[in-house]
């Protein structure tokens, strides 16, 4: 269901999928049609986020259990102080990861991804839209060694079972929509542009 006031437009996909790149395109975007928009990331500033960052940065991810449990806790705070706030005063809020990727990449460490759904969608809302960037694994992983020093969190095979969740599961949402990613840049933003002005019913 469309929120009512504002729209909620989420990014999802592997590592090197390009989301934090099309996520920027996009919100310049509205910004100059003059639509108000604001960005959000997942893991946010929260206490639980820093924790899953830090960890992370650290290599050191917690067992899937209280991998989950933190992201839960972040999201339902996010979705409180951040998201609901500006979708209340008229906002286009876009977020760098949702709650498919709990479902994706928890799913992958062998936590059942309908129990994942099941606890994400009591306190995350909906997006209106989400925007799923399908990449190859092997692809990404070329990316990420570009901009980082270690890849030991996108080894490939977990980041094949990573997307085929992502697709699974993406198919169970009418407001999912898959983009290939292998494009260039401008490509894969004219596409996103394309599908976001339907959701603004623009000409």
């Amino acid at each position: 269901m469309l929120n009512e006031i504002g729209l909620l437009i989420a990014f999802e996909g592997i590592d090197g999928s390009g989301k934090g790149t099309q996520l920027r395109l996009l919100r310049n975007w509205l910004k100059e049609l003059g639509i108000p928009v604001v960005t959000f990331a997942q893991p946010s500033e929260s206490i639980a986020g820093r924790i899953l960052r830090e960890r992370a940065q650290k290599d050191q991810r917690p067992i899937p259990e209280i991998e989950l449990s933190l992201f839960i806790r972040d999201r339902r705070e996010q979705a409180r102080k951040m998201i609901a706030p500006y979708l209340g005063k008229g906002y286009t809020v876009l977020l760098d990861r949702h709650f498919l990727s709990s479902v994706a990449y928890q799913g992958a460490r062998g936590l059942d991804p309908e129990t994942i759904l099941e606890r994400n969608l009591h306190v995350a809302p909906i997006p209106d839209l989400t925007i799923l960037l399908d990449i190859n694994p092997e692809v990404a992983i070329c990316r990420i060694r570009q901009t980082r020093d270690t890849d030991a969190f996108e080894r490939c095979e977990y980041l094949y079972l990573v997307r085929a969740l992502y697709i699974e599961w993406a198919q169970k949402f009418e407001n999912v929509v898959l983009i290939d990613g292998n494009g260039s840049e401008k490509e894969v933003h004219s596409e996103i542009r394309s599908r976001v002005m339907n959701l603004l019913h623009m000409e």
